[in-house]
């Protein structure tokens, strides 16, 4: 997205990651690469130089929407120091008299929720303590004697999206000293008296025989640096914009599915009805009752899961500090790069984000306008 201030055009190969001909530098630069997009770099990051790298991008699949997988590690050249990127998780949660009132509802029946994906949001500190250090020890990585634990000052982002990260000190079953961290995005929605929240955690394991100051450098230089590749992005958010329509797609075929099974019974019931004539009136009007209540909790499921694929696709946008925007004269929608006050294109696949208005018309462009939350 062009601005009045022009941005830097991504560049793996940064002056900063060039090494000097006459001094080493102590790190370089490094493409992860997303094999399903015929290998195109997602993002790049410094890691230590002689360092040994392993990458691995995948997919989890909710329905149709896909979110990426990664997982790095670093090794230095004696093994003696190690750091890893697990694969970020992603959660939602609502709350409110709605959100209490299904709940409730699934409770009393006895039906237990069975969504990994739906956890109510905490601080990084209790994330790591309550989810990911219990996760380790499931997986045989135990942490003993922690200590030092540590959370960062939130930091407030656009979109009503906090950034904030933790971390915690102990010792692994092989003597190593470690440190977990947990860095956390949070976005808050409130709509309708209800409250919508999206987050995201990436977790990290520094360890080490040494010093862990020394080695724990090295993670932080590495989030840090990094640099997001656009192309890729835009490629990515295609395929999840994809998956929502398929999902939504899906839940409309459900319900059509269920209203024609539902005219079936509906016409041997009025059959069976004239059969019986009078006396088969009263258990007619309760069928119809029945029916109606069906097609009420049909419409409100369906209700709730538009709104909620609108807020989740709202929170992914917003986490990755994008926008919808719409042009009042196509209607055609395009997402683009949050915190400009206007949006303006030149209807030849160019837009320009400013945070003060520009008269369009003399340069033969169309101010765009920000698609609200109900309408997303």
């Amino acid at each position: 997205m062009t601005t009045p201030k022009e941005q830097a055009a991504y560049n793996p190969r940064t002056p900063a990651a060039q090494t000097s001909p006459k001094q080493e530098q102590p790190y370089r630069l490094l493409g992860v690469i997303d094999p399903d997009m015929n290998n195109t770099v997602a993002f790049a990051l410094k890691v230590p130089r002689d360092w040994e790298v392993k990458q691995s991008f995948k997919r989890k699949w909710n329905g149709a929407i896909p979110s990426p997988q990664i997982y790095l590690s670093f090794r230095s050249p004696d093994g003696t120091q190690q750091i890893e990127y697990l694969p970020a998780n992603e959660y939602t949660y609502s709350e409110g008299p709605m959100a209490d009132n299904m709940r409730a509802q699934m409770q009393s029946m006895g039906i237990p929720n069975t969504n990994p994906g739906e956890l109510q949001p905490r601080s990084a500190l209790a994330y790591i303590k309550q989810v990911l250090l219990p996760e380790l020890a499931q997986r045989g990585m135990r942490l003993r004697d922690v200590g030092n634990e540590t959370e960062l000052p939130d930091q407030p982002a656009a979109n009503q999206v906090v950034k904030s990260s933790a971390y915690v000190d102990g010792v692994l079953a092989n003597g190593r000293k470690a440190r977990v961290e947990c860095r956390m995005q949070l976005q808050t929605v409130r709509s309708n008296g209800e409250t919508y929240y999206a987050w995201q955690v990436v977790p990290s394991i520094t360890q080490t025989s040494g010093e862990l100051a020394a080695s724990y450098a090295h993670t932080k230089a590495a989030q840090e640096s990094i640099t997001m590749n656009p192309t890729w992005q835009q490629l990515n958010n295609d395929v999840v914009q994809r998956g929502m329509k398929a999902n939504s797609d899906a839940n409309d075929q459900n319900l059509a599915d269920q209203r024609r099974w539902a005219e079936i019974q509906q016409r041997g019931h009025d059959q069976r009805m004239a059969d019986i004539q009078r006396s088969g009136a009263a258990n007619t009007a309760a069928f119809n009752d029945r029916m109606n209540q069906m097609d009420q909790q049909h419409n409100a499921y369906m209700d709730r899961s538009r709104s909620q694929d609108r807020q989740h696709e709202y929170a992914v946008d917003a986490i990755r500090e994008k926008e919808k925007y719409a042009d009042p004269t196509t209607g055609e929608r395009v997402k683009v790069d949050a915190g400009y006050n206007h949006v303006y294109t030149d209807r030849q696949g160019n837009y320009y984000g400013s945070n003060t208005p520009v008269k369009a018309t003399d340069v033969n462009w169309q101010e765009l306008q920000r698609v609200a939350l109900k309408d997303y």
